[in-house]
């Protein structure tokens, strides 16, 4: 029974010791040394063997899967300013996974690309539009009223109810405006449903974009255009959008704000 044992065993060596040279072909043995024989052996071929049950690159594909389950680290909190879709990837087309609301504070992680930044919503990253998320909480909006502008009301004629009602708003918030566009031949102005709010500043015009978006709901209000972007009521979750250059500082709208009405 010693000389098939021995056999087996070299054979055995020779698949441990590969690419180190032949090995020495063993010389009979008795029983005693063939059992010291297989002392030696059986630990590297066992080894071997349960080295042979694992993937070689399982530890990779650990490391791959333990990097993609791990929290992004946050850098601080910011305020959201208004609804935002939340993106599985930095771009206009990606999945949407959900609205963070107006008004809350959420973890970021400072990257940004592409004009989304990265926030950390229930321990997943994703992504919104950086421009709507601030350091400081958003103030509360000026109230509403619906007296008549003391400017007069000679704009109201021609517009939809909603549209007198957030002319009256803005004229009463905003006593520094004088000059306005309402119902006439053009565009969204044609069936009374727009008008357009001249401002003497660009610091007035965002506030007075800020003041119609705040209360959006309340004017029921279809779009917002200010200084070459765009708020419309379908794609609300993504904020202020840019729109492409229309040739002249009016044509942008970074003279004045317009608005239309539902």
């Amino acid at each position: 029974m010693s000389a098939p044992l021995v056999t087996v065993l070299a054979v055995g060596g020779g698949v441990v010791t590969s690419g180190f040279g032949p090995p020495d072909v063993p010389a009979p043995a008795s029983a005693s040394a063939a059992g010291n024989i297989g002392a030696v052996t059986k630990a590297p071929v066992a080894a071997l063997a349960a080295g042979s049950r694992t993937p070689g690159t399982s530890r990779s594909a650990a490391r791959v899967a333990l990097a993609k389950s791990r929290v992004p680290q946050a850098t601080g909190k910011l305020w959201t300013t208004s609804d935002l879709n939340l993106r599985v990837e930095p771009r206009e087309k990606s999945r949407v996974a959900g609205l963070l609301q107006s008004g809350k504070r959420i973890d970021v992680t400072g990257r940004e690309r592409g004009g989304y930044a990265e926030v950390v919503v229930g321990k997943v990253p994703r992504w919104v539009t950086a421009d709507y998320l601030s350091k400081e909480r958003a103030a509360g909006a000026v109230g509403v009223s619906n007296q008549p502008c003391p400017d007069g009301s000679s704009i109201e004629s021609g517009l939809q109810p909603a549209a007198i009602r957030t002319y009256r708003a803005v004229c009463a918030a905003f006593p520094e405006l004088s000059a306005y566009g309402g119902q006439d031949g053009h565009g969204e102005h044609v069936n009374g449903q727009a008008i357009d709010f001249m401002v003497p500043s660009a610091s007035v015009g965002q506030r007075v974009a800020d003041y119609l978006y705040a209360h959006h709901t309340e004017f029921d209000l279809f779009d917002i255009i200010w200084s070459q972007r765009i708020w419309t009521i379908e794609r609300a979750g993504e904020g202020f959008r840019s729109m492409s250059d229309r040739g002249s500082a009016t044509a942008n709208h970074f003279d004045h704000v317009h608005i239309m009405v539902n």
